[in-house]
């Protein structure tokens, strides 16, 4: 048997998952020969291993193992635990000695009642000396003050075995869990080598405890927008990843099942067949059942230095395979350790097709917005976070679902503080329409007034709204034609203008609305 000696060489890392690449060379004398790979992470799927190799030697059999090996703490512990006895031992009698003195104390005061109680007796019959009495009471209380101050000399002993115990305990419990039981797989390749040489093996397996999650950068320019893609990694396998080649894929390792469509049956109510089906189903409900995740300019009569040049940044190649699915291929080497981190990798960054439109609502909006439609290219967006920028001024942050390969999607919705607007009432009006008739009038007219303060010609998108009527008894006049509005549904009008710099353009209309006189509109006209 011959040990293998690998090292992490190359990682695609998926959604989910990552695929990992081991690489190792020996050499070997020819004949047969059992090379064994050994450390391979417990989170590697063991029906995933594959073995290539280079060298003049045919690859026999491969044989998957799974090993546990136990690491003792490094520090020498049966001293801390002698030292442990020790202390307890030494607190133990100490305890003794206190609550002997602590009887002690008991006795004396027990003692001194009883003379005292006598020596009343013997002192009325004239028998006894008061100082005796007075000698006692020194005596006593000097004995007893002395065995209460032995009790507290005993009982700061103890406190500090105590402080001892609890040093000793947590240096035990610490080392102790130095102690760990670490599985692994092995890998055993069998081999015929024909004639002496080195022989490189790359063992391949899929493992879980990694995954990626993309994160976003747009910069949105007059009719481009620049998309920055990021990775952001983790890496909790149990193996670092050092100086790898790394691989994105969009792609997921969970399996994906296409669901065939099944009849959906209905049927007319019959409550006799229902009561059957009931009673049927109490009967079985009765039976037993079984158990069941900003610029600085130049100072002074001097120019300013030449700015440094910019840092090059290099990006992955992205290639798009089959069904929309993105890999990006790192340019240089990667180091991603094991640990609890997310790990940011710049992907690529790409120029996209965008443009600017500004939206208002007049009845709504007190201010003008303007937001991108942007086309995306080759590679799909998935969901995530993306920060936004305006010509490098940072907007904001939003998220996004996921984009298909050339769909258009919008985003960058912000202020337009180069394009002003403003709805005004010019006239408003109500009269009877016809006494006889009995009915009532009110009519209304309006003015949208859109100036545009940009250096560049600007699309916008008005909207606006007039009463709809779901009653026959409420009529909406208005002149559709006149207005020539691109759309209008349910009293929903949209307009499209163009404005040239410091262009002013207005927009009226008017609309009246008609009813009986007995009838109450609600919600209540403007």
């Amino acid at each position: 048997m011959t040990n293998l000696h690998t090292i992490i060489s190359n990682v695609t890392v998926f959604r989910d998952a990552a695929r990992v690449t081991r690489t190792g060379k020996v050499k070997l004398e020819p004949g047969p020969h059992k090379v064994l790979v050994t450390g391979i992470t417990n989170y590697a799927q063991t029906d995933s291993f594959r073995v290539k190799g280079r060298g003049p030697a045919k690859l026999s059999s491969i044989d998957v193992q799974s090993m546990t090996e136990v690491f003792e703490p490094s520090a020498e512990i049966k001293p801390l635990y002698d030292e442990l006895k020790e202390l307890e031992k030494k607190r133990i009698g100490i305890q003794d000695e206190i609550e002997f003195q602590q009887s002690r104390l008991g006795q004396i005061n027990n003692m001194v009642v009883e003379f005292s109680n006598h020596f009343g007796m013997v002192y009325a019959a004239n028998e006894g000396d008061i100082k005796s009495l007075t000698e006692m009471d020194k005596k006593s209380a000097k004995l007893g003050s002395d065995i209460q101050q032995e009790i507290r000399k005993l009982n700061e002993e103890i406190q500090e075995i105590d402080d001892k115990v609890q040093v000793l305990r947590n240096n035990i419990g610490r080392i102790n869990s130095e102690r760990k039981t670490v599985s692994t797989y092995s890998v055993e390749v069998s081999l015929e080598v024909s004639s002496a040489s080195d022989v490189e093996l790359d063992v391949t397996y899929q493992t879980g405890g990694a995954a990626w999650a993309p994160q976003y950068d747009v910069d949105l320019y007059p009719e481009k927008a620049k998309l920055r893609r990021l990775a952001m990694v983790t890496n909790q396998t149990h193996e670092d990843w050092s100086e790898i080649d790394l691989v994105i894929s969009t792609a997921t390792a969970r399996p994906v099942e296409a669901v065939e469509g099944r009849p959906f049956f209905i049927t007319a109510y019959d409550p006799e067949l229902e009561g059957a089906v009931y009673a049927r189903d109490r009967r079985k409900e009765r039976l037993p059942r079984p158990s069941s995740r900003m610029k600085s300019a130049g100072v002074g009569g001097f120019a300013p230095p030449a700015p440094p040049p910019e840092i090059v940044e290099e990006f992955a190649e992205a290639v798009e395979t089959v069904s929309g699915i993105a890999v990006y291929e790192l340019p240089k080497k990667v180091t991603i350790p094991s640990d609890n981190e997310r790990h940011p990798v710049t992907l690529i960054e790409e120029e996209l097709e965008s443009s600017t439109i500004h939206y208002w609502y007049a009845e709504g909006m007190a201010e003008v917005v303007a937001q991108d439609e942007v086309v995306n290219n080759d590679s799909v967006i998935l969901p995530g976070k993306m920060k936004v920028f305006s010509e490098g001024d940072y907007i904001g942050e939003t998220s996004v679902g996921q984009i298909s390969p050339r769909e258009e999607f919008k985003i960058g919705t912000r202020v337009a503080y180069d394009v002003k607007a403003e709805k005004k009432l010019i006239e408003r009006d109500m009269e009877k329409a016809g006494v006889l008739r009995g009915k009532l009038r009110r009519s209304y007219k309006y003015n949208l007034e859109i100036q545009s303060f940009s250096k560049r010609k600007i699309e916008i998108e008005v909207f606006d709204r007039v009463p709809h009527s779901v009653s026959t008894q409420i009529e909406i006049k208005i002149d559709w034609e006149k207005l020539a509005v691109v759309n209008q549904e349910l009293g929903v009008i949209e307009w499209h203008r163009e404005l040239e710099p410091n262009e002013k353009k207005n927009i009226e209309y008017d609309y009246e609305v008609v009813w009986e006189k007995d009838v109450t509109i609600s919600p209540p006209l403007p």
